[in-house]
């Protein structure tokens, strides 16, 4: 059988669709055999399909923005993670994402994530607004360096029994122990201690600067410890205005259905 030529508008039509439309999808087009296709591409330089595609599949997301597997099924379920399912060759189908429109689901659910696990450019061309949260991020570890799940340490049990019994604040345990307001809360009822530590004046009125500095940082993804410090009130107070404001939060992310601030 004769072998038959590429023309050049067959090798534009390769090229353009070579990790966009599957292998399969570009035989049929074609009209040529898969091993035809995969000899031609290698001759061309095109270099793995998967690679050639727009994004990233799920399983590299995982490792490059360091957020396990199955907590990324769980944003696709709960949470809109934009996940398509591609079929780069005849048997495999894989879970993918285009970095489009990873990036606008990740500005609408930055609080989830936390950007100083990656660098810029691993996730292609980034929005401006992601190296501003970047350094929020580096900023909440100097805050809060311990991970939420890190054990409790019989030292630190003893050192939080002192501080609420001598009265100190929520802010000056949390920078003592490391620890973010609800871990020394959930502690406090671990341990079934029934002194509290003394709250911050949460009833004095919120300037309208103090307000338009809590909307700036919610929407830039900064931290409540970090407001919490800037304004000199408590985790929770802060969180509390915002939610008298008509906030809600959905796995630590702040939304708004009817904007309603007083």
């Amino acid at each position: 059988m004769k072998k038959r030529h590429w023309t050049q508008e067959e090798i534009d039509y390769l090229e353009d669709s070579w990790g966009t439309v599957s292998l399969p999808g570009i035989c049929k087009k074609l009209n040529r055999t898969e091993n035809s296709v995969k000899v031609k591409a290698y001759k061309l330089g095109l270099g793995d399909p998967i690679k050639s595609f727009d994004g990233i599949t799920v399983s590299e997301l995982s490792k490059t923005i360091k957020v396990e597997y199955n907590i990324l099924l769980n944003w696709e379920e709960k949470y809109g993670l934009p996940v398509m399912y591609k079929r780069f060759t005849k048997v495999k189908k894989v879970r993918v994402i285009k970095y489009s429109d990873w990036w606008k689901w990740a500005e609408r659910n930055k609080q989830m994530i936390d950007f100083s696990r990656f660098v810029k450019g691993d996730l292609g061309p980034e929005p401006d607004w992601v190296e501003e949260k970047r350094r929020a991020d580096y900023r909440k570890k100097m805050y809060v360096p311990k991970p939420h799940n890190t054990p409790w340490s019989s030292r630190e049990d003893n050192l939080l029994k002192h501080m609420v019994k001598k009265g100190y604040t929520y802010p000056e345990i949390c920078d003592q122990l490391q620890r973010t307001h609800g871990a020394v809360k959930r502690r406090l009822l671990d341990l079934g201690i029934k002194y509290r530590p003394v709250y911050l004046d949460n009833h004095r009125p919120y300037t309208q600067q103090e307000i338009d500095y809590i909307l700036e940082s919610v929407e830039k993804g900064i931290s409540f410890q970090e407001m919490a410090r800037h304004l000199k009130r408590s985790e929770a107070g802060v969180r509390g205005k915002l939610e008298r404001m008509g906030y809600k939060f959905r796995n630590g992310v702040p939304y708004i259905e009817e904007k309603q601030i007083s």
